[in-house]
């Protein structure tokens, strides 16, 4: 399962366009999505299976709990890691999330 929040998505993107066997899953939170990336990367990641995806608009939908919402959304799937791409805090609270749900999970290490 692929992480994003905001910009972190771009990290994604073109891994998630091209074919892949294994079973990947998107959980993507950022704000304003269509005002601040534009609606050619709105579009790119509703060409993903919607059962595989979560966009969390959060001008819309408010600021949510990232970590919580990565664990349950790794359980709902079966994932079997989770990658992420955040902020420094972010990351950190995503995996730790995942690792201590019994989640493998990385993230940027942010020591340089």
């Amino acid at each position: 399962m692929l992480v994003a929040t905001g910009s972190g998505i771009c990290v994604f993107l073109s891994f998630l366009l091209q074919p892949c066997s294994a079973s990947v899953c998107l959980l993507w939170v950022a704000k304003g999505i269509e005002q601040n990336f534009g609606r050619e990367i709105v579009e790119m990641v509703s060409m993903y299976p919607k059962d595989r995806v979560i966009v969390h608009d959060t001008a819309v939908l408010g600021r949510p709990n990232v970590s919580q919402m990565s664990v349950d959304a790794a359980k709902k799937w079966g994932t079997q890691v989770v990658i992420v791409t955040s902020n420094p805090e972010g990351s950190r609270d995503v995996v730790n999330a995942c690792k201590g749900a019994g989640i493998p999970a990385f993230g940027p290490i942010w020591d340089s």
